[in-house]
């Protein structure tokens, strides 16, 4: 242990936020990784003994609230470019600045162009204010240099408004996935933004029903959760699958309440009644009361009679 920090800082704000929340599973793996200086949950599971689903899940809770910085080790599971689009925290590239269009050139290119007035117009309709510079500029970049025809430039546009995602950078990665991901027509796009919608909605039900409140969804809890959908199973299944984790283990966890919902899947258990009926723990069998005996003899050195069997006394 010589080669880690002798010492570990953590800030009160972050106690303070979430020490009652936080399982004692999660306090520990934070301490953990905090003195290693490392995130690996292989490493840390074997470290604490603990299974590593359990440290994974841990260290997304506290890279979801900003303690611990998103860091994705070999171990970890990958996430697919959907993930990466909908969960990344981090900024996107910078849009590239050679060759950077002068004021004057973009608006002999927009003059020049119907679709680009369409997509400049709208759009500024969309967010009901004028454009800035670097808005104008993405909206030709997304349209000159990733190839997206104007109507779905205004589909994301007005997709990321109606989310409340009015930062650029988030629909400049949108754009961007888009391209990557041959999203380029109009019922492309309508399908992504239907599939994304009800993917939210999902997740959304789920966060209530758990009560995560303080924090968002890790890369690893929106792949369970999309699972548990796909499955065939609404939230009133999940949310007693989530109450037999915590009856259970005490705490909320997504792999336990994951092997619960995929149990019932394989048991063809689809409502909360044959849930209840097929799927409740087994029992112990209940002892039989003992016998009881009497001893003769100390009855008759305390002066006392035997229990008559018929409920009275028998004289002796």
């Amino acid at each position: 242990m010589n080669e880690f920090p002798t010492y570990v800082v953590l800030d009160g704000k972050t106690i303070d936020a979430h020490l009652a929340a936080a399982s004692g599973v999660y306090v520990k793996v934070l301490l953990a990784a905090l003195r290693r200086q490392d995130t690996d949950p292989g490493p840390i599971a074997a470290w604490l003994n603990l299974p590593e689903s359990d440290v994974r899940e841990a260290i997304g809770y506290w890279e979801g609230c900003g303690v611990l910085p998103s860091v994705r080790t070999a171990s970890s599971p990958a996430a697919s470019p959907a993930d990466r689009e909908a969960t990344s925290s981090a900024p996107a590239k910078p849009l590239p600045d050679k060759p950077r269009l002068t004021a004057r050139q973009l608006a002999q290119r927009v003059e020049q162009s119907e679709q680009l007035q369409f997509v400049l117009q709208t759009s500024e309709g969309i967010y009901g204010r004028p454009l800035t510079d670097t808005e104008r500029r993405g909206l030709v970049y997304f349209y000159e240099e990733l190839g997206l025809p104007a109507d779905v430039i205004v589909m994301a546009v007005d997709f990321c408004v109606s989310n409340g995602k009015l930062q650029f950078n988030y629909l400049q990665k949108l754009c961007r996935g888009w391209a990557e991901q041959g999203v380029t027509t109009h019922a492309l796009a309508e399908e992504y933004i239907q599939r994304q919608t009800q993917r939210w909605g999902n997740e959304k039900l789920v966060m209530d029903a758990f009560g995560i409140r303080s924090r968002g969804l890790t890369t690893d809890e929106r792949k369970f959760i999309g699972q548990w959908f796909q499955l065939g199973y609404g939230i009133d299944m999940i949310r007693l699958a989530y109450e037999r984790a915590v009856d259970k283990i005490g705490r909320l966890s997504f792999p336990y309440i994951n092997k619960i919902l995929v149990s019932w899947h394989e048991k063809d258990i689809r409502t909360p009644e044959e849930a209840a009926e097929r799927d409740q723990p087994a029992r112990a069998p209940e002892k039989a009361a003992p016998r009881r005996s009497y001893d003769a003899g100390q009855f008759d050195a305390l002066g006392l009679e035997l229990p008559d069997p018929s409920g009275g006394f028998s004289g002796r």
